[in-house]
């Protein structure tokens, strides 16, 4: 063996081994026709470290080929954002049943160099609806969920802003005191003494559930602003750009859409920071809050 080949085999045996991630996947499974009783792969969840990560089907030509017209492809995609929203605000110990129809399955040893890969893996396996027609391209858009998009936000604030972020960031619901003395609670992470703000993803197929997000967000900030000081309110949205996978139909149904509401947002007085990736996006809200609080 030559010097160099005894350098090049030394550099390599002494750098760092990267760290596996190791836990437990499930499939997410449901039943989309009662009367047949039949569940169908879904999604499938990661648990690792006392988080869980989730991935949920969100290409449905599969699905259409099968059911031709009997299922509302809308309020399917609306349904399994609902079932990944509970998922994770449930937390890592998770029943084997989240209701009749939906059904988790048994929780099995996994590891990979990250939670992703993991995912990605097992729902290639077991999520064959997932899997592109032939002759199909296969459309390499992967969907963001709010919850995962907050949790970075959150976390880069903490990095960012250290204490300040801590009497910013409201990871649980805020209970809203109306003057009637009614109270219920709304979703508002991020508040100061003067200001409101939400986080949403708009990095979805679905532009209804855009849309959705943006009016229950709107809705929320204005009850603040109408029933506390905290005339200031906020919206930060990640929204895709032509690189993300969408295809330009997609892509334009999705756009015209969130625009849309968005302005409408905009003319009741709301801010909206925006941006195309999560880093952009976290930057810029840790710079709102820091000027808004100093």
């Amino acid at each position: 063996m030559s010097s160099t080949a005894r350098l090049r085999t030394r550099l390599i045996e002494q750098q760092p081994k990267p760290q596996l991630v190791t836990g437990r996947w499930r499939t997410i499974s449901l039943c989309l026709d009662e009367d047949a009783g039949e569940f169908f792969n879904v999604g499938v969840l990661f648990v690792h470290d006392e988080q869980v990560e989730v991935r949920m089907l969100d290409n449905f030509d599969r699905l259409k080929c099968l059911f031709d017209g009997r299922i509302d492809i809308d309020e399917l995609f609306r349904t399994l954002h609902e079932i990944e929203v509970a998922i994770l605000l449930h937390g890592p110990e998770l029943p084997d049943e989240l209701g009749s129809t939906i059904r988790l399955g048994v929780p099995l040893y996994a590891s990979g160099f990250s939670a992703r890969e993991v995912l990605d893996e097992f729902f290639a396996d077991v999520v064959t609806l997932g899997k592109p027609r032939r002759g199909t391209r296969e459309v390499a858009f992967r969907y963001q969920s709010t919850l995962k998009l907050r949790n970075s936000i959150f976390n880069f604030m903490q990095k960012r802003m250290q204490v300040q972020a801590s009497r910013i960031i409201r990871p649980a619901r805020y209970e809203l005191r109306l003057g009637s003395g009614h109270r219920f609670e709304i979703d508002i992470p991020l508040m100061s003494d003067t200001a409101s703000g939400s986080i949403v993803s708009g990095w979805y197929k679905n532009p209804l559930v855009v849309k959705n997000s943006l009016l229950q967000a709107s809705a929320d900030l204005n009850l603040m602003r109408s029933n506390t000081p905290r005339d200031q309110a906020v919206i930060s949205i990640l929204v895709p750009d032509r690189e993300s996978g969408l295809t330009a139909k997609e892509y334009g149904k999705l756009v015209d859409t969130t625009r849309e509401q968005l302005e409408r947002i905009r003319a009741t007085g709301i801010e909206i920071i925006e941006a195309s990736s999560t880093l952009e996006l976290a930057e810029l809200t840790s710079a709102w809050w820091g000027n808004c609080c100093t």
